[in-house]
């Protein structure tokens, strides 16, 4: 049930996806708190099935925010897909991506909701940062050709993107109307917000982001170096089918298809599974010559 609290000045609803790890989740917590973000938005924790006290310690702190539960199967798509289930059926205007290890600066959130309120029809992300660097961590990306690469955001002006990263996304919900919600079966963990986002920009929608809404988060995705990794042939497939991989095959290969089209999926094959059987020819080469 909703907590009572002071009517937020927006009816945009937050939504925090969450997993075990309580320290980073409070910490997010205790961030929006003392900038007020707490009080000016409805705020929603989708904890997913969490076991080291994420809920109880929430509960016990936060008694303003909204606490949804999932069993531990709803990883990140479908746990921002229950949020948004719920912020509709609260009547939400706006639905706000953000991780739980995505700090905002003081204003970021409200200006990407005055972004929206004032262009249609459009998708606005935050600029992520490096908290350490201040170099770009996560953006958007944009197609060029038969490739799918990275984009950050520029100075000033709006970046425009054909997909974006959903570390802090603002949403119009009326978009939930037009192409529903996230696919959680095809992409549960990984790729969900850069193929939503896509498929938002093909009904219609801008996205773009905000170089003046600023928020912080270390990239932990590094990409895989095909030739110069030391996981074994059996530990590089393991990879492609952990749905907590960036490479989980099915996500993977809708990527390519969705943003590449029939094409994709060729390239999908070769970019993704002929290279590992080149690099198994090539181990399997070397171990014999020096024999």
């Amino acid at each position: 049930m909703f907590a009572k609290h002071p009517e937020p000045l927006n009816h945009t609803f937050i939504i925090v996806p969450v997993h075990n790890r309580k320290s980073t989740t409070l910490k997010c917590l205790a961030h929006l708190e003392n900038q007020n973000d707490l009080n000016a938005y409805h705020v929603v924790i989708v904890d997913d099935g969490s076991i080291d006290g994420t809920a109880e310690a929430i509960l016990k702190k936060y008694s303003t925010v909204s606490l949804l539960k999932g069993t531990g199967h709803l990883w990140w798509t479908g746990a921002i897909k229950l949020g948004m289930e719920y912020a509709l059926s609260k009547g939400a205007d706006y639905c706000v991506w953000l991780n739980d290890d995505t700090l905002p600066e003081p204003g970021a959130i409200q200006f990407l909701i005055d972004y929206c309120n004032q262009h249609p029809k459009t998708i606005a992300a935050a600029n992520i940062l490096d908290p350490h660097t201040h170099t770009p961590s996560y953006g958007g990306v944009v197609c060029q050709r038969l490739k799918v690469v990275p984009v950050f955001s520029q100075q000033k002006e709006p970046t425009l993107c054909d997909g974006l990263s959903g570390n802090l996304v603002c949403i119009p919900s009326n978009l939930i109307h037009v192409i529903g919600y996230p696919n959680s079966a095809l992409y549960p963990h990984y790729y969900g917000d850069v193929i939503y986002t896509h498929n938002a920009q093909l009904s219609g929608y801008q996205l773009v982001l905000i170089h003046e809404a600023i928020a912080y988060c270390i990239d932990d995705n590094k990409p895989i170096r095909w030739f110069h990794t030391n996981n074994s042939v059996i530990e590089i497939l393991q990879d492609r089918l952990s749905i907590k991989s960036t490479h989980y095959w099915k996500a993977h290969l809708a990527f390519y298809k969705s943003f590449l089209g029939i094409k994709g999926i060729a390239l999908y094959i070769f970019n993704v599974w002929l290279k590992m059987l080149f690099l198994v020819f090539l181990r399997k080469f070397s171990l014999i010559a020096k024999q």
